[in-house]
């Protein structure tokens, strides 16, 4: 077993000490530290350290990949640096636009994956009920998992801003609170609106992405600007000039903007699908351990949530998602069966695991890349897979890590089960694609030892 406080204390010794950190975080997996002087890191120590799968540098943001049990390490981190949870990192200043975006939007959305999560898997248990067990839609019981489910999506804005605030360093209650002014009765797709005589177009924000972030991104900006009112009337004039200033602009422009750019990815992910047909699904199912390499996926949230808004199900990145996150997992139980090395047959054997439930970076960086071909051998099984996710247009109801733990989410909400039984077989033939691809590309076991 993993000992987080000492795991904590050596990440912290080998980045620099208390003093090199400047911002501290995580996702699922990975611990993410932001650095002064990436020079007082010591990487190559660092990946050889028990508990740490990988290390991934950009610039002054340092990843750790850990597990699924990152959180402990976290917790154990925060106190030793006596940090603030998610501390505040500045993205001011840095010179890597593309980096920064991609970390925002990680930091954005992957605290809020879970709300996601548990309201997407309530939707597919609600069609269950009601299609298999005779669950009445007039029950009681329907009713609170139905407003489970709701409230999970219809309040997006509200997680959102918070945790948009949140990770720009300013108040996160602000950004909920812009959030909560949107989705509020008289403003949420209100009709003939106008503010000072200047009108505002009718917005539908329940389930919105977009209008949140710019305005949050937004206040951000003014945030700062006010930071220079005098202390002594800071305290309860800034928060008044900040929600009187950015409440109008969101509402006036930010707004309709952020809603015809939700809706304008949504309509481009389903062409790029209907151009390129199954090959599209494909490639998302072979790119997507690359993806998940560099930490692009995360890049993906914002129009797959804008999609299934729109739309009401992802038919492209989600169910090539399934076919890649499978692929991963099965190729590192094909390591685990033909290793003879003791500790990667164990390591093969519970990232496998994990990584056919949908969390794949430990399988990624714990065995696919150290060992190379094996890596390969999932991307293959990822677009096999893709491709005939492609062919019998599968659609994810619900936004989820595809994954066997997440196969409902491919119920229809009509209590159809073929796209069901389609991602099932989807699953079986990415799992024994990457398995065998694997198996026969073989690689060089670290040592030829019986374990």
């Amino acid at each position: 077993m993993t000992n987080y406080p000492e795991l904590a204390k050596t990440i912290l010794e080998k980045s620099g000490g208390v003093a090199n950190i400047s911002g501290v975080s995580h996702c699922a997996t990975r611990l993410r530290l932001t650095v002064n002087d990436v020079n007082k890191v010591d990487v190559s120590t660092l990946e050889s350290t028990p508990g740490v799968m990988g290390v991934i540098k950009r610039n002054e943001d340092i990843q750790f990949v850990i597990g699924t049990d990152v959180g402990n390490v976290y917790s154990e981190f925060i106190k030793l640096g006596n940090y603030k949870k998610s501390g505040k990192v500045d993205e001011l200043g840095k010179k890597n636009w593309f980096g920064v975006a991609i970390d925002f939007v990680s930091g954005t959305f992957l605290p809020m994956l879970p709300i996601l999560v548990a309201a997407g898997l309530i939707s597919a248990i609600l069609t269950i009920g009601t299609a298999f067990f005779g669950m009445s839609t007039e029950s009681g019981t329907y009713t609170i998992l139905s407003a489970i489910n709701s409230a999970g999506f219809y309040f997006l804005p509200v997680y959102l801003g918070f945790s948009a605030a949140r990770k720009l360093g300013i108040n996160p209650f602000m950004g909920a609170y812009l959030g909560c002014i949107l989705l509020f009765s008289t403003i949420n797709g209100a009709a003939g609106l106008n503010f000072l005589g200047v009108p505002i177009t009718q917005v539908a924000y329940s389930q919105s992405v977009f209008p949140i972030i710019l305005g949050v991104l937004f206040m951000a900006v003014v945030d700062k600007v006010l930071d220079r009112i005098p202390k002594e009337v800071r305290y309860f004039l800034k928060p008044l000039l900040l929600i009187l200033i950015v409440t109008p602009v969101t509402l006036i422009v930010l707004g309709p903007i952020g809603t015809w750019l939700a809706a304008g990815l949504a309509k481009v992910l389903v062409w790029i699908n209907q151009y390129l047909g199954f090959l599209s699904v494909g490639v998302i199912g072979a790119v997507t351990p690359l993806l998940v390499m560099t930490g692009t996926n995360q890049a993906l949230f914002p129009p797959v949530i804008a999609a299934v808004a729109e739309f009401g199900f992802d038919p492209f990145v989600l169910p090539g998602m399934l076919a890649a996150n499978t692929a991963v997992g099965a190729a590192a139980l094909a390591v685990w069966l033909k290793s003879r090395n003791k500790d990667l047959k164990a390591t093969g054997l519970s990232t496998g695991l994990t990584g056919v439930l949908g969390i794949t970076e430990p399988s990624i960086f714990g065995v696919l890349l150290r060992l190379k071909k094996p890596f390969l051998g999932a991307m293959i099984g990822g677009a096999v897979g893709g491709l005939f996710a492609g062919i019998v247009k599968l659609k994810q109801y619900a936004i989820a890590s595809p994954g066997l733990a997440t196969l409902p989410t491919f119920i229809s909400p009509d209590g159809n089960m073929t796209n069901f039984w389609m991602a099932v077989l989807t699953v079986v033939i990415a799992v024994s694609v990457a398995f065998a691809a694997t198996w026969f590309l073989g690689f060089e076991d670290p040592a030829e030892t019986e374990a």
